[in-house]
């Protein structure tokens, strides 16, 4: 197996495994600002899998070599991580966006937002779905890995 498609695997689990601990936590129920932390956390992920799959090709692949190694990392682990994640809201956690949809509701409240304002918010957050959800994690894992695979790869590459 390539090192890009250990890393694709490895990524996907650990992003999973923060994602059942946070749900198991319940941090998505007590506090908005814990998305904002699984928000960093797995893109610091992301990141440093970048990095250790361009430090590790870079003695035999050029710019556009590393950059495909990048894009297909993004590509298998935002795969593994969306095909997970709908696993992970639609069996293990089905009440996860529910909860966490009241969560963000009482947060707006208590921010006195306008009455137009709040209805909005509330509209957004009941259009959420698991497949939604699972979708977003998908292109956030590809294009995190093409933005980072593109800077990683200009130091980390054949000279």
């Amino acid at each position: 197996m390539s090192v890009v498609i250990k890393a694709a695997v490895i990524l996907a689990l650990l992003v999973e495994a923060v994602a059942v601990l946070f749900a198991v936590a319940g941090l998505h129920e007590s506090n908005p600002v814990f998305g904002i932390v699984f928000l960093v956390l797995v893109i610091g992920l992301n990141v440093a899998c970048v990095f250790w799959v361009l430090k590790r090709t870079a003695a035999d692949n050029g710019y556009g070599k590393q950059l495909l190694n990048a894009t297909v990392l993004g590509l298998v682990a935002g795969t593994l991580i969306f095909v997970l994640s709908v696993v992970n809201l639609k069996l293990l956690f089905p009440d996860y966006i529910e909860q966490s949809n009241t969560a963000m509701l009482e947060f707006f409240e208590g921010l006195s937002m306008p009455e137009a304002a709040l209805e909005q918010q509330a509209a957004k957050l009941e259009a959420r779905t698991a497949v939604g959800e699972s979708l977003n994690a998908l292109i956030g894992t590809f294009f995190t890995s093409l933005i980072g695979g593109a800077i990683v790869a200009i130091f980390k590459r054949k000279k």
